[in-house]
């Protein structure tokens, strides 16, 4: 079997036993999670080693398996030193792993968006003072 086949082999398993979990009333990250050591994308987008200090396009992640959403931000408030992080279960953290270059734009945008969103506040409360 060569790398293709184990990797299509092991991502059918991977949904079945999620399935299987979904259908028993069992959150699949209580299935897959324990199973993923690593949660960082490629080395070109880490800062240093381990989940700890994963990070999408320059943005920290924070691994919460009570979000409900594919990938969530932390909201802009008027806290000038408030910076942007992403919100994402541990099964969308491996997700984004296996295809990070899939996700990548996407995440670009949400951090870009984010920041222009916190500029718009920033500039508000400036405003009325």
């Amino acid at each position: 079997m060569n790398k293709a086949d184990a990797l299509n082999n092991a991502r059918s398993l991977v949904q079945e036993a999620v399935d299987v979990a979904q259908r028993a009333g069992i959150h699949p990250s209580h299935v897959v999670a324990p199973h993923c050591a690593e949660t960082a994308p490629p080395p070109d987008n880490r800062d240093g080693p381990g989940p700890g200090n994963l990070k999408w396009c320059g943005v920290p992640v924070i691994i919460d398996n009570d979000t409900s959403e594919l990938f969530e931000m932390s909201q802009p408030d008027d806290d000038p030193e408030q910076k942007p992080t992403f919100h994402v279960t541990q099964s969308t953290a491996t997700l984004v792993r296996q295809d990070f270059e899939r996700y990548k734009p996407s995440l670009e945008r949400m951090a870009e968006d984010w920041q222009e969103s916190k500029t718009l506040l920033i500039q508000k409360a400036n405003d009325s003072e």
